[in-house]
């Protein structure tokens, strides 16, 4: 009897379980800014350009669950915000290359096309490093916008999402002196020097920041350092004899 049992609760369940769709379909539903009628190969190709671009995977703008047979997502839902505004993206994508590109005169040749990838580079918020450690910072301070940056760069250095060179670092640091705080400002001008030891501009903005700071000191040596980087480095050369000897 208990055998029996078991066996109709087990055949309950399996017919309660919603039946899996095939994967890859047969035919496409539910498009409403791609063709209804591309091919399900260019549809699937099109779809993993889109998570390369963004850094994502499906359940970004899918309903389904991560490490599922794709045969179990419902990829017709737009239960999702995201899927709303990829297609808002992509309307945005074809009007730029549709009617702005196109009117360009004397366009270069091959002519350039925008993309996901364009702007987003492999992540899903194309947003300037400088801007996303200074929205860290206003949000948490000083010590989570470093461990912010620390963490970006170590998963993201060599890749094209951010621009990890003198350049970032420096506006983080200006940002930081807009705020009226100089002590962040030449925490980052430092941790900057860090990651870019070779930079004589790094090394420069340290410098002038040291110097408005009140530590003159400070602000020779590092005009020193980026003289041994370089030594035809005018502005440094200039800095130095503006300060005059050691006294």
């Amino acid at each position: 009897m208990r055998a029996a049992a078991f066996a109709v609760l087990a055949l309950a369940a399996l017919a309660a379980r919603p039946a899996e769709a095939q994967f890859p379909p047969e035919k496409l539903e539910n498009l409403k800014v791609l063709p209804a009628d591309m091919p399900v190969r260019a549809l699937l190709d099109t779809m993993r350009s889109f998570t390369r671009a963004l850094g994502v995977r499906c359940t970004y703008c899918h309903v389904g669950e991560e490490g599922q047979n794709l045969s179990t997502f419902n990829f017709k839902s737009d239960d999702k915000p995201a899927k709303e505004k990829a297609r808002t993206m992509l309307r945005m994508v074809a009007a730029i290359n549709g009617e702005h590109l196109s009117k360009l005169p004397s366009r270069r040749e091959p002519p350039i096309a925008v993309t996901c990838a364009t702007c987003h580079r492999g992540v899903a918020e194309p947003r300037p490093l400088t801007d996303v450690i200074l929205a860290t910072y206003d949000r948490a301070g000083a010590d989570s916008a470093e461990a912010t940056y620390r963490a970006l760069r170590q998963r993201y250095f060599g890749r094209s999402a951010y621009d990890f060179g003198e350049v970032s670092l420096a506006d983080v640091a200006a940002g930081m002196r807009e705020r009226s705080k100089p002590a962040d400002a030449l925490r980052f001008h430092r941790l900057n020097v860090e990651v870019t030891p070779a930079s004589g501009f790094a090394l420069r903005q340290l410098a002038e920041t040291q110097l408005a700071s009140g530590d003159t000191a400070g602000a020779r040596t590092s005009y020193e350092r980026a003289l041994a980087i370089n030594a035809n480095d005018q502005q440094s050369k200039r800095a130095l004899d503006a300060l005059g000897p050691k006294r």
